[in-house]
């Protein structure tokens, strides 16, 4: 019988842990802004009362010999330590460095919890900031336990499905498939996006970038006039397939602003393998990248470049790319830890073809923002981002709170310096406005 209060490293935790490293960490970032101010003691116990209401947020890597084959989980009882660190921002600046500081943290795993957070007193309105190692959460594990530190701050019912842990998170059995037509034809779409690696992908071109490792991250909103606009685009697909092409378009614009030939881009793109039945529910890691990539020819126009990626992601959709990456990584499970720590330097061994060129996670419609009570107002936003690994130095999350579109530009501080961050986000927000048939000034920040 299996130890409740233990669990094996999944090969999606497996593969986010070993490109992990103190220099490029792989965290996920959530902020949530309100309208009025916090009360630090009152959100400590609230971040206390959530933590123990979710097993992964208690959870901690148990040290293992390079001769084992995974990791183990090991559910603590209480935090080892405090996540929590309460800082007064006089202003945005003050703010946004605050904010980049905990981004480019490295969460130890060797404590619980595998997160740390931050209270960000602001003159407009306070920030609680979440910084969660990837190897135990997504970007909807993070927005999952900051609800619950919402409704533990308000005392309100904070319902969570009935779901066996240990039974969810055998992601290979639940995406394993019987019908030989649908394993044939995800063998397929791997096989062609294997072939992409043949020809490198495409990098963002430099500016003002400098020595020191860690992020810089950029927020912006797009009102929901505006946001509604880019969902009623004319095409057969979803607004993710609108921001993924206004990324791409952007590489494109940028690069060629810089004299930078641009050929093949490809970015990665999270899936959520949560099933249908709890898709926004359960803290832990449950996502897997597949990668959506264009040429020039298809990047003549936005709408040819929306059409290119709205054919990719419908045939991932259908016949399920990420599941058979998960079973094709599956049988790495055999090999010893000391195989699998050698991705890093295998990825520059290779000249990084299997580092993409951006990167873009998309939550969507989130119905139940994490809320504090009148007391705190209204939720005014919630950013979230996941990491980037140079050469892949750009990373961007977005969510839509009431209509509001929130983004997040994730920069590794090596590739754009802080101007060059703020005007590649001008240029993604031209981009998106553009697919509408709006003005570039339209979602400008």
């Amino acid at each position: 019988m299996s130890d409740p209060g233990r669990f094996p490293f999944t090969v999606v935790d497996d593969i986010v842990h070993h490109l992990d490293t103190p220099l490029e960490p792989w965290s996920i970032e959530a902020e949530v802004a309100v309208e009025g101010r916090l009360d630090d003691d009152r959100l400590r116990q609230a971040v206390g009362e959530a933590l123990s209401r979710h097993p992964m947020a208690r959870a901690r890597c148990i040290p293992a010999r390079g001769s084992e084959r995974t990791y183990t989980w090991e559910i603590t009882e209480a935090p080892d330590v405090d996540p929590l660190v309460v800082v007064d921002c006089a202003d945005d600046a003050v703010l946004g460095r605050v904010r980049d500081r905990l981004q480019s943290l490295s969460v130890p795993l060797a404590e619980s919890p595998p997160l740390r957070m931050r209270l960000a007193h602001h003159p407009t309105g306070d920030r609680v900031m979440l910084n969660a190692n990837h190897a135990a959460f997504d970007g909807f594990g993070c927005v999952r336990l900051l609800q619950s530190v919402a409704r533990a701050y308000t005392g309100d019912d904070d319902p969570q499905p009935d779901v066996d842990l240990a039974d969810a998170r055998d992601v290979e059995r639940h995406l394993s498939a019987d019908d030989p037509e649908v394993k044939q034809a995800r063998l397929k779409t791997l096989a062609d996006k294997l072939r992409d690696l043949a020809d490198a992908p495409a990098r963002v071109a430099p500016e003002g970038g400098e020595e020191e490792a860690g992020y810089r991250i950029v927020h912006r909103s797009v009102p929901p006039e505006e946001a509604q606009r880019l969902s009623e685009i004319d095409h057969p697909g979803t607004v993710n397939d609108v921001l993924m092409a206004g990324l791409h378009l952007a590489i494109a614009a940028w690069n060629a602003e810089h004299g930078t030939t641009t050929g093949r881009i490809s970015v990665l793109m999270p899936m959520n393998l949560r099933p249908k039945e709890w898709q926004e529910e359960v803290v832990t890691n449950f996502v897997l990248m597949t990668r959506v990539s264009t040429i020039p020819a298809d990047r003549i126009s936005p709408s040819t470049t929306l059409a290119a990626i709205t054919a990719q992601t419908e045939h991932v959709k259908r016949w399920g790319t990420g599941a058979s990456a998960i079973e094709l990584l599956g049988r790495s499970a055999r090999l010893p830890l000391w195989m699998k720590q050698s991705v890093s330097p295998l990825l520059r061994v290779t000249g990084n073809r299997l580092v993409d060129t951006a990167l873009l996670s998309n939550l969507g419609k989130i119905p139940n923002p994490p809320a504090f009570g009148p007391e705190a107002g209204k939720t005014t936003g919630l950013w979230f981002s996941a990491p980037a690994r140079l050469p892949c130095g750009i990373s961007i999350g977005t969510a839509s709170v009431g209509g509001e579109l929130d983004v997040s530009v994730r920069v590794r501080r090596p590739l754009l310096g802080d101007d060059a961050s703020e005007r590649f986000t001008d240029t993604y927000m031209a981009e998106l406005a553009r697919l509408a048939g709006r003005p570039a000034s339209a979602l400008a920040g």
